[in-house]
């Protein structure tokens, strides 16, 4: 059994034979796929040529799922994402809304990837490893168990934002120290004529660096 949406109702149990179900909801499984038992299958949904979903997977409204890609049991693939093909999700691991994972990338168990955040091809990503919104990971890249990444990159919607391990944030053409971006952030977001959305997207953005900064003070041999 699989569990679809229905509106008013909520998820509820379907075959997988029931081709009209899927057909309303405009889903598409690739032959040979393996669905696992009670995974919940989001609208409009596409999951790719010999792709395996695990038990109890989620796979939001949108996502895309890779040909031969791998997603484990309770593993949660967010709204609209994108799972490259040959990708390998693990169990548990969470997917942000609108990610992008590429071709081949490995994810490990337990490992969560913000809303937005790009994993590039081949890229391997370890258990427990917590990777933030809108990061992006380049080709190859590997990131190790439970890491706690040196350098960051974010693609804002505005600006770019770069962390390079020191208490430093570059955000555009500026660069503050973490605490003078939350004593001067919002002067300089009304200079800029951020949006209000603009001004709570690149607030997530610093909260987050100082989290991991103050991670590497407090586990420098990990950092």
């Amino acid at each position: 059994m699989v569990l679809l949406w229905v509106s008013g109702e909520g998820w509820k149990e379907f075959k997988l034979t029931d081709v009209e179900a899927l057909e309303e909801r405009n889903i598409s499984i690739g032959y040979g796929a393996s669905i696992g038992d009670r995974a919940s299958i989001g609208n409009g949904a596409s999951i790719g040529y010999g792709a395996s979903i695990g038990n109890g997977a989620s796979i939001g409204y949108g996502a895309s799922i890779g040909d031969r890609a791998s997603i484990g049991n309770r593993a949660s693939i967010g709204y609209g994402a994108s799972i490259g093909n040959g990708a390998s999700i693990g169990y548990g691991a969470s997917i942000g809304d609108r990610a992008s994972i590429g071709n081949g990338a490995s994810i490990g168990y337990g490992a969560s990837i913000g809303d937005r955040a790009s994993i590039g091809y081949g890229a391997s990503i370890g258990y427990g490893a917590s990777i933030g919104n809108g990061a992006s990971i380049g080709y190859g890249a590997s990131i190790g168990d439970g890491a706690i990444p040196k350098i960051i990159y974010i693609i804002g919607s505005k600006f770019p934002v770069s962390y390079w391990g020191e208490n430093r944030i570059d955000i555009g053409c500026k660069s503050l120290s973490i605490s003078d971006w939350f004593e001067k952030g919002y002067e300089i977001a009304g200079k800029e004529n951020f949006t209000s959305e603009q001004v709570t997207e690149y607030k997530s953005y610093i909260e987050f660096i100082q989290t991991i900064h103050q991670a590497k003070k407090e586990n420098p041999k990990e950092a």
